[in-house]
């Protein structure tokens, strides 16, 4: 009976702080949602930027941010030298953010492709993109 109650507690505990996390986004402002999402687009560029581009081979590219028409709104180079699984998740969230900011606040966007890069060369220590 002890366990049964705990486990009630620890479920229902769980749930009330699942519904407040969910209803603190749903109910954030335009402002409060841009803001999170530029602190985000800070940090990765603060990451993508901690290594000089000495060597064009070190360097990759991806993918980052939804139009509201769908596919990307840009892309971003990294070095191979940081820690990629943190940096590319962190531009999987912000990815993720930017479609539900577009759903959430209906943004019309156009509907133009972004070419991707054909590759990543060095110029003056900055990763450039080769079209």
């Amino acid at each position: 009976m002890r366990i049964a109650l705990f486990e009630f507690c620890f479920v229902f505990t769980f749930c009330l702080l699942f519904i407040a996390c969910e209803e603190k986004d749903l109910y954030s402002s335009k402002s409060e949602d841009e803001i999170e999402m530029s602190s985000l687009k800070i940090e990765i560029d603060k990451m993508s930027s901690q290594v000089s581009c000495d060597q064009a081979i070190d360097w990759k590219f991806v993918t980052i941010g939804s139009k509201a028409c769908g596919g990307a709104s840009g892309y971003v180079a990294y070095s191979v030298k940081i820690d990629e699984k943190l940096f590319l998740d962190k531009v999987d969230l912000y990815t993720q953010k930017q479609k539900a900011f577009n759903i959430k606040w209906g943004v019309v966007s156009d509907c133009s492709l972004i070419m991707p890069p054909k590759a990543v060369e060095c110029i003056n220590g900055k990763p450039k993109f080769v079209y």
